[in-house]
């Protein structure tokens, strides 16, 4: 019978990086060794990557796909123009392809495997969801972020069971309870994928800009602390509570950054 002490680390990691726009977490793709492959759905991340060595897909919506009208709310209130927007296709479109490229083993040829980032990904599946329930352009509703909450799960437990290295970005929000006026942090996903997603991902860091006028500096946070975002874990053994992450070398970049700290302790 197997015994945990006999356990080998991981050889595989889930690596889930979030913060603030600017925190420096599409960056840190630049860092991974070995071959990488991107989807990227955040507009600005092939200027973060862009003469890194990694190869990548764009998804983003064409232009004609989003839905700009004002929606009114309040009773008697008057509605623009119908709106003209394409049928969203960008989440199932990338459902097939990632689909596809797993039946026919694309991803054999890569050592990581990079999403940037869930929180537009996360986008397009409200857009798709209000879709097909003929509410698309208006105010989500809680039945919306219930469905796309479960569905982000779904889709993440897929994504991470791959035998690969994944690394994903994504945000954080805050907000204050009304009665308790307890300020809290959290992942910025959707219902259920609050508590899910953080179970799928062997590390949760999160990022941050700490530079100040005569130094650039970027660092993640490996443990929680006691106010903050709580769901902060790091299976690497040995880290600092706070890990400069600054890349100094942009044409060597793998030795640092979260990178380094891989090829340090793995």
């Amino acid at each position: 019978m197997p015994n945990a002490k006999d356990a080998e680390q991981p050889i595989y990691q889930n690596i889930l990086v979030v913060g603030p726009t600017g925190a420096g977490k599409t960056t840190q793709i630049r860092t991974l060794s070995g071959k990488v492959f991107a989807f990227l759905f955040d507009p600005n991340a092939l200027a973060s990557l862009q003469g890194a060595d990694v190869e990548y897909e764009e998804w983003l919506p064409e232009a004609t796909e989003i839905d700009t009208t004002i929606k009114g709310f309040n009773k008697g209130s008057k509605s623009d123009r119908p709106s003209s927007a394409k049928e969203p296709r960008l989440y199932i479109d990338f459902v097939e392809s990632a689909t596809k490229k797993a039946e026919e083993g694309f991803f054999d040829a890569y050592d990581w495997i990079c999403l940037d980032s869930m929180t537009f990904l996360q986008k397009a599946m409200f857009d798709r969801n209000a879709y097909i329930n003929n509410r698309y352009g208006k105010v989500e509703e809680l039945s919306d972020y219930r469905i796309v909450g479960s569905k982000l799960s779904d889709l993440f437990r897929s994504f991470t069971s791959e035998r690969k290295n994944i690394y994903v970005t994504g945000h954080i929000t805050s907000w204050q309870d009304e009665t308790t006026k307890k300020l809290s942090t959290e992942l910025q996903v959707a219902g259920s994928a609050k508590t899910m997603i953080p179970l799928l991902f062997t590390n949760i860091w999160l990022a941050r800009a700490a530079s100040t006028e005569k130094e650039k500096k970027y660092e993640i946070q490996t443990r929680p602390e006691t106010r903050g975002l709580q769901c902060i874990r790091s299976q690497v053994a040995n880290l600092d509570m706070y890990e400069d992450v600054t890349i100094q070398d942009f044409d060597n970049p793998n030795k640092y950054g979260i990178g380094k700290i891989l090829n340090l302790t793995l």
